[in-house]
């Protein structure tokens, strides 16, 4: 039987205020359900059906969903007076109206790794373990485990001392890189913490060596958290598609990613390729938005959740993301054959250490986010007139804290002492502030020049998104949109495309900008007016640059 095949005399329950027959049963909420994911919370609302001979059902319905329920599905009693074309409106509202008087449930879908706070409880989920403080009641608590692609496989033969002296040897075994490497990896575990205490690690790591100095080898097996027992190596390469790699590294939520082959043995077309992909990754990292893209009929832009490491043969980064990278040079390779050893016969060595650390870092979670707050308040004082570029000056202070977090792991674990975790901690700084004095150098070389060539900058930005641009004049929202496409120019206004200059480096000029772009031919110029009036924008008007110039 269905709603089509409607008996000849329903016995109806539920009547209207006019006493019109709804239903042959009597819907009423009992219960609200509101579910937590990573996307957000969603509220579902448990109903009780009662029928005419005092019998009922009960089911759950999201709440957005309650219009379009086919209630007959649910239970074959079901049945609404087809001749009342309000009947399931009807419904619906009476369920919403009890909504408010019911109690409320709340569950937790764990459909991401990392750091999750249920009431009182801080837990991290790492694939397909779930990761409790130890002083946490052993009670089930009311969340689920989503179906996530990640596995922390351990080796339950190897005890803490074991895992962490062993640790600490592979990192030894390049003196270059290791150091970096687990700090910028350990960052990316605890990314919760600095999160909430008002910073997000966002720098990417690019390790540099030529071919022979094992970096593809050494450098996954270092950092590589999940999935240890299906093999070790980077989760993807540059020749991949940008999409691809957004959504692999989206799926490596506090962790770290690593990206191979940045090298220089391809086609000069397909090695430019690379270079601007890893230049556009850079950027969407650092400044922690994804693409943008479709999700039904809504719009929607990830965040990137975790870290990223690269390996190439050589050094890249322009002007606007030098400071979003640090490059760490290798030139003498690791022990081939202890690491090959620990490959082969150790490959969960490395995933275990990382499993006691979040077992330690849960357990202390409150108080490494308070240490954060509070030495990040003393970095603003300390460095308000900085003569290093805030990117850099952040890096530096993200692996430093991290590899601070670390060695207190090592010295609670009663692996060192305390003398001999702050001896490592300043060698592993002075290290450091080297690196970010090179980067620096870097980054001042890059535009200390004769000329700067905007347009190459601007083209740049516009060939990796970094504009938001407006579908066509109708559509322009000056407080959304930087301009619009507009007979075949890129029309931008002029504050907002000054803003975008000035976040790469405050010694750019936007009054340079323009004489350049003026010198290069590149303006649409109307009645001698550097700007243009588009009809359909409120009288806006907007530096018009010639997408020939930009091709």
């Amino acid at each position: 039987m269905n709603q089509t095949m409607q008996p000849r005399h329903p016995e109806w329950v539920f009547f209207n205020e006019s006493g019109v027959p709804v239903s042959t049963f009597i819907p009423s909420a009992v219960g609200v359900i509101k579910v937590t994911g990573s996307t957000g919370e969603r509220e579902a609302v448990r109903v009780r059906l009662r029928f005419k001979n005092g019998s009922d059902t009960e089911t759950t319905v999201p709440l957005s969903d309650l219009n379009r329920v086919d209630w007959f599905k649910i239970d074959h009693r079901c049945l609404t007076n087809s001749e009342y074309r309000r009947a399931r409106r009807y419904i619906a509202d009476t369920i919403r109206a009890g909504v408010s008087n019911v109690p409320v449930e709340r569950r937790y879908v764990l459909d991401r790794t990392g750091i999750y706070h249920i009431g009182d409880s801080i837990i991290f989920v790492a694939g397909n373990r779930v990761i409790t403080q130890s002083s946490a009641p052993r009670t089930d608590p009311d969340f689920e485990l989503g179906q996530l692609p990640l596995r922390l496989d351990i080796d339950e033969n190897i005890d803490i001392n074991t895992a962490i002296d062993r640790m600490m040897w592979l990192i030894s075994l390049s003196p270059e890189i290791g150091p970096v490497l687990a700090a910028h990896t350990i960052s990316g575990i605890i990314r919760a913490a600095f999160k909430e205490a008002g910073m997000t690690p966002c720098a990417v790591l690019v390790i540099v060596g030529k071919s022979g100095m094992l970096k593809s080898h050494y450098v996954p097996h270092l950092v590589q958290l999940y999935n240890r027992a299906d093999g070790i190596g980077p989760v993807t390469r540059f020749n991949s598609t940008k999409r691809f790699i957004e959504d692999t590294l989206y799926e490596h939520s506090k962790c770290t990613a690593v990206l191979d082959d940045l090298h220089t043995a391809e086609s000069r077309g397909i090695k430019r390729q690379n270079e601007d992909t890893a230049e556009e990754i850079i950027r969407r990292i650092a400044d922690d938005t994804g693409r943008g893209r479709m999700d039904g009929k809504a719009q929607v832009q990830r965040s990137f959740r975790g870290n990223a490491v690269f390996i190439g043969e050589y050094t890249i980064g322009k002007a606007s993301t030098i400071p979003r990278a640090l490059v760490v040079n290798i030139t003498e390779p690791p022990n081939g054959a202890v690491l090959d050893e620990y490959q082969r016969n150790r490959p969960l060595l490395v995933s275990t250490f990382y499993y006691y650390f979040i077992r330690w870092y849960v357990d202390h979670f409150n108080e490494i986010r308070d240490s954060i707050d509070a030495k990040l308040t003393q970095l603003r004082r300390a460095t308000a007139s900085p003569t290093t570029h805030g990117r850099l000056r952040d890096t530096q202070f993200y692996l430093e804290i991290s590899y601070m977090v670390l060695l207190e792991f090592c010295k609670e674990s009663r692996f060192c002492s305390e003398e001999d975790a702050k001896d490592t901690y300043q060698s592993f700084s002075t290290q450091l502030r080297t690196l970010v004095q090179a980067q620096e150098t870097r980054f001042k070389e890059s535009i200390e020049v004769k000329t700067i060539d905007y347009l190459d900058l601007i083209r740049d930005l516009y060939k990796q998104g970094a504009f938001h641009l407006a579908k066509d004049a109708e559509n322009f929202k000056p407080e959304k949109h930087d301009g619009l496409i507009y007979y075949d120019c890129l029309c931008l206004r002029g504050k907002r495309l000054e803003k975008k200059l000035l976040s790469f480096t405050p010694s750019l000029s936007f009054v340079d900008c323009i004489s350049y772009l003026l010198s290069k031919g590149a303006l649409k110029l109307v009645e001698s007016k550097n700007t243009v009036q588009i009809n359909g924008t409120g009288g806006k008007r907007f530096y018009a640059i010639k997408l020939s110039k930009l091709r």
